[in-house]
């Protein structure tokens, strides 16, 4: 082959100035164009097949990436292994199909260059597309170390640590926050601070969500149903309410949602008519028949409560029916032991009365509730009540103070907390 004169050298590296310009544009045809010229006057310009290569990757054409890199190793055999020449061959491998062997080839690059994070990105992706998701959390860490800002590698690397270590995903997303207001991130948080029973710090996480998106429906939704978790009814009752204000067809959820709250309560006629207009809008949902038929049986409305009950069994099977009764009257539990209990006299007879056995199936089940959840305030706080009026007063102050520990604020507590100590006082 003919050796080019420095004047073809020299209109060679003039095309590939251009051909870079439109590389930088986006505009890849004309790229190729400069660099087929470029080519054409000096065959054995390696500067030239690189960015040949760079070209078609950015097209998806790795296989004609694959055929430009070849022609680069055929011109200088001894540059074939350079980093950026193996990083472009590894991707035209992974692009074709191969991606086991363009996975070798990174592995070996992120070896040798090991503050360099490319090798890093590119073999996280290669792993998830592989199915080997303990590697790609491997090679995330090592992005989301090199490069701390990259925002969607820790999102990514916080999704999948979410089975396998949740606590530090949630570290990870909550270490951005103060650089970030990025509503979908914040919302991750919150949800995932919610599952992992940080229920103050999902609460500050939704807080934040709704002072940027004071009128987003699903944020109001699910705050208010954490508002009331928590036992902090007034703000449950505000951000729901605040919902309801808003047009879409999320009213009868959010029905469902207040009536909950006023069943926690005790308020089981405000109760009645949020589930009653929720049945209403969605007469086939029936979560609001279910709770209209135990707010009306708790307002001594028996009547009510069987016509409700024929609508239940109309639009629900058996084991559904019994699925949502059950769930309403454990909600129902908390607020119906203190109304009973207050006016509960002890029995002239040997023996525990009915209530009684109801309130110990009811304590065992909320005392499994609050081990498993020991940082929900509501579990303690119904777990409490319970002891109270099994006249178990150390056990009530225990759990109702752990309550008080985990939401100072927690009204219906710190009402018991009164009576506890009336109870003690008249017993001394």
């Amino acid at each position: 082959m003919t050796r080019p004169t420095l004047d073809q050298q020299q209109q060679a590296m003039d095309r590939l100035d251009l051909a870079r310009s439109a590389y930088d544009a986006k505009h890849y045809d004309k790229a190729l164009g400069h660099i087929r010229r470029a080519v054409e006057l000096d065959p054995n310009n390696v500067n030239a097949r690189v960015l040949q290569a760079r070209v078609y990757l950015k097209q998806n054409r790795p296989n004609l990436a694959m055929s430009a890199l070849n022609a680069h190793d055929r011109a200088a055999p001894e540059m074939a292994d350079v980093p950026e020449v193996s990083m472009l061959r590894a991707e035209a491998l992974a692009g074709s199909g191969f991606d086991r062997i363009a996975k070798g080839q990174l592995q070996k690059l992120a070896a040798q260059l090991p503050d360099d994070v490319r090798p890093y990105r590119m073999l996280s992706g290669l792993y998830l597309k592989l199915n080997q998701f303990n590697d790609a959390i491997g090679s995330l860490r090592d992005v989301v170390r090199l490069s701390p800002s990259d925002q969607a590698s820790t999102r990514l690397l916080s999704e999948l640590l979410q089975e396998r270590d949740p606590q530090e995903g949630l570290d990870l997303l909550l270490a951005g926050r103060a650089d970030t207001q990025e509503p979908g991130v914040l919302l991750r948080a919150a949800r995932q601070c919610r599952e992992l029973d940080r229920l103050r710090d999902a609460d500050e996480l939704y807080e934040t969500l709704l002072k940027i998106r004071p009128d987003d429906v699903g944020v109001l939704v699910e705050s208010g149903g954490l508002a009331d978790e928590m036992g902090e009814d007034v703000t449950a009752i505000r951000r729901l309410e605040k919902a309801l204000a808003m047009p879409g067809d999320h009213t009868a959820d959010t029905l469902i949602a207040l009536g909950r709250v006023h069943t926690h309560a005790g308020r089981f006629e405000m109760a009645a008519m949020s589930y009653w207009k929720a049945g209403r809008l969605s007469p086939h949902e029936g979560l609001a028949w279910a709770g209209l038929a135990v707010s009306a049986r708790a307002c001594g409305r028996g009547r009510l409560a069987e016509r409700v009950l024929g609508v239940l069994n109309r639009c629900t099977a058996s084991r559904q029916r019994q699925q949502y009764l059950a769930s309403c009257w454990q909600h129902a539990a908390a607020a119906l032991a203190i109304e009973n209990g207050l006016s509960d006299e002890p029995p002239d007879h040997p023996g525990q009365t009915t209530f009684q056995t109801l309130l110990k199936q009811a304590a065992h089940t909320l005392a499994d509730v609050s081990y498993d959840y020991p940082q929900r305030a509501d579990a303690h706080y119904h777990l409490a009540v319970c002891h109270h009026f099994l006249d178990d007063p150390t056990e009530a102050n225990v759990h109702n103070d752990l309550a008080l520990a985990i939401n100072p604020r927690y009204q219906a507590a710190l009402r018991l907390a009164e009576q506890i100590e009336d109870h003690l006082e008249y017993a001394g």
